[in-house]
């Protein structure tokens, strides 16, 4: 038997919270309370009370007990989008939906070259030459006797002396001594040959104390001792490094055991002081 009673306020909103989370009808619902009828012979003089604050949570007995309407507002519209509730705009925002497959993406076919600038059947002495050629020798060799003239000394270093400068630090960094100078001593167990018979100590301290690189310093740069330096060297990075498929970003630690405010301490690596550099690796 069908009950013609209208719903009240509590019972519409049992109904619209009950409304299963799958269903896809998302259009506006307004819940309209219809006043209670009033008797026009009857005066009063009651206050309201406060409305500011009243929400569904709160709503007094009364207001819950009298007959309500609900209103729909907005249509339903079928697509690949899903809608969402209005804003408070009034405009519908969409949701679009995406059907995920699982498999691999496609790779597309590319031909690298081999090789960009240099060449792989160089020797080892002509790939080192690529990096510290003349321009970079050049750069050493005229700022050390720059900064040799401002102490008053003589500027006479040469391009052969700083090429056996760095030399003779290259190899000292295989065949390793607590200090420089004992590669020249007399004794037989620390004495090289190869070192001292190329550069004297003297003539090799003298480039040690006055190798320069940037006459020009500024102070806003925290590299500027060593910048044209770095910027001839990611110069020459650029043209004779291999262009590759795969590379593969890394940090390398330069060791550095002095006092500058670029340097770094990472902890558990094997060169924990230093400055940390950024580099392109490849599979030579």
């Amino acid at each position: 038997m069908a009950n013609d009673r209208p719903l009240a306020a509590q019972e519409i909103l049992d109904a619209l919270e009950n409304v299963s989370d799958n269903e896809e009808d998302y259009r506006e619902r307004l819940i309209c309370i219809l006043p209670p009828p009033v008797d026009p012979d009857c005066l009063t003089d009651e206050d309201s009370d406060e409305e500011d604050n009243v929400t569904l949570n709160n709503l007094p007995r009364n207001i819950l007990l009298q007959p309500a309407e609900v209103m729909i507002q907005g249509q339903i519209m079928v697509s690949d989008t899903e809608e969402e509730p209005s804003d408070s705009t009034g405009r519908t925002k969409r949701r679009r939906t995406y059907a995920w497959r699982k498999r691999d993406f496609a790779k597309n076919p590319v031909n690298w070259p081999d090789v960009q600038g240099a060449c792989q059947d160089k020797r080892p002495i002509e790939s080192f030459e690529n990096f510290l050629d003349e321009d970079f020798i050049s750069l050493l060799v005229s700022e050390s006797n720059k900064y040799a003239v401002k102490k008053n000394l003589p500027g006479d270093i040469t391009t052969e002396d700083m090429k056996c400068f760095i030399g003779i630090l290259l190899v000292s960094g295989y065949s390793w001594l607590p200090r420089i100078r004992m590669y020249w001593e007399n004794s037989p167990d620390t004495k090289n040959e190869l070192i001292s018979s190329a550069m004297t100590r003297d003539r090799f301290d003298f480039i040690l104390r006055h190798l320069h690189v940037n006459d020009n310093l500024d102070l806003q740069d925290k590299y500027t001792k060593v910048r044209p330096l770095v910027t001839l060297l990611n110069k020459k990075f650029l043209e004779f490094s291999p262009l590759e498929e795969h590379y593969s970003v890394d940090e390398a630690m330069i060791p550095y055991y002095g006092r500058h405010g670029c340097k770094q301490h990472i902890k558990g690596k094997p060169i924990r002081y230093g400055f940390k550099a950024w580099v392109g690796a490849i599979c030579w």
